[in-house]
């Protein structure tokens, strides 16, 4: 049986024999090339492979762990974290601006995931008064923002954001530098 379809340009029928499926024909009226198609009772679905969530998995304990570094080395972590106890609660932990010995101080750091965090929640007014705060360490702060632009992974706090938008609050903080 053979394939039958009209040309897309002039709309004249054309047939082709089964053994052209799959190539491209001329229309004998205009001249137009044209796809063959294979007809649909011909086509056979492809088996798909098992999903393999070894790799999501890994990459989520991967995830995790540099979490844990990072808190440890924020100085979040409590002292018994090494006997593999968990980190102290949300509640527990300094804000992000305060130094690790809560003493009221700003750190760089803190004021820069202060900034990230109110742009990630859209807080201008925040974000601004953060910015604020930083104009007067611009040297520290450029060389911080290189350092999280370099990080393949974005800080905890930043997981959920995409790494597009991430990096374009990094480039906002660093163009009112």
């Amino acid at each position: 049986m053979d394939i039958e379809l009209p040309c897309e340009k002039c709309g004249h029928p054309m047939r082709f024999p089964r053994e052209q499926a799959g190539r491209m024909g001329k229309c004998p009226r205009c001249g137009n090339d044209v796809y063959i198609p294979t007809p649909e009772e011909e086509l056979e679905e492809l088996p798909l492979s098992p999903e393999d969530r070894t790799e999501e998995m890994r990459e989520r304990q991967l995830l995790e762990e540099r979490r844990r570094i990072d808190r440890i080395l924020a100085g979040e972590a409590e002292a018994d974290e090494s006997a593999g106890g968990p980190g102290p609660s949300p509640a527990a932990r300094p804000h992000p601006a305060q130094s690790p010995a809560g003493a009221g101080r700003t750190t760089v750091r803190g004021v820069v995931m202060t900034f990230l965090a109110a742009m990630r929640d859209s807080d201008l007014k925040r974000a601004d008064q953060a910015a604020a705060l930083l104009t007067t360490r611009r040297d520290e702060v450029l060389k911080l923002l290189d350092q999280l632009a370099g990080d393949q992974l974005p800080p905890p706090e930043m997981a959920n954001v995409p790494p597009g938008v991430y990096q374009g609050f990094l480039k906002a903080l660093r163009a009112r530098m």
